[in-house]
């Protein structure tokens, strides 16, 4: 499971509390890989070590604070995992039964990635499809040459044109017995990145010359210094 930080310590928490929960219902526990975007405040691994973990957890921490980094987080994380990867927002809830439902009610195809059904809190109202919440096979993701960090340093665009190429190698499978559960900021305060620019102007005009590329696999991935910190 491969969960990207960026000064959210009271989200981290709540999916602490909602990880602890797998224990005695999944047959094995994942394994967390989590990234640290460089946050300037408050770090991921100050949290972890607070808390009472019950599962597997490795901590990375991004050295330099890129803004809007989230496709160079995602493949350090993606990089250091194995086989099966899921990807997901910090403020995205995977409860334990829908936890097992996706991983171990029915084989997994590695010629498939799968998405789950998402919903808000706190009244599951339908969400739109989350397209960094996706599971899939390491050899995929290398196969497309993982997330494009050209969207690095602007907001938007990177997960849908990280979608796309996965829709090239793998075939797309909706679960509709699964549900994620966004959390939203009204919630818990710090459930996503706020007080940062989101204007998607820029990367809608790199995505648009990509996509009249044919949206080829991006290179020199992991464009920045990091470190093992948990």
């Amino acid at each position: 499971m491969v969960f990207l930080y960026y000064d959210n310590p009271r989200m981290l928490r709540k999916q602490i509390e909602c990880w602890n929960s797998y224990v005695g219902v999944l047959s094995s526990l994942p394994a967390i890989i989590l990234v640290d975007d460089g946050s300037p405040k408050t770090r991921a691994a100050d949290i972890v070590r607070e808390s009472d973990l019950k599962l597997p957890i490795e901590v990375y921490r991004i050295k330099e604070n890129i803004l809007w980094n989230c496709s160079g987080a995602r493949n350090l994380g993606c990089s250091l995992a194995q086989d099966w990867i899921y990807v997901s927002d910090i403020d995205t809830l995977l409860l334990s039964e829908d936890a097992k439902n996706f991983w171990e009610k029915a084989p997994l195809d590695p010629q498939c990635f799968y998405m789950p059904r998402r919903v808000y809190l706190p009244d599951m109202r339908p969400a739109a499809d989350g397209i960094v919440n996706l599971l899939f096979h390491k050899e995929k993701f290398l196969a497309i040459g993982g997330y494009d960090e050209d969207y690095a340093g602007f907001w938007g665009k990177e997960d849908t044109d990280f979608l796309r190429r996965m829709k090239r190698v793998a075939k797309k499978t909706y679960c509709e017995d699964v549900i994620i559960r966004v959390t939203p900021h009204t919630m818990i305060k710090d459930a996503r990145t706020r007080g940062v620019i989101r204007d998607n102007t820029r990367n809608t005009e790199q995505f648009e010359k990509k996509a009249a590329a044919g949206f080829p696999n991006p290179v020199s991935p992991l464009r920045f210094t990091w470190e093992r910190v948990l």
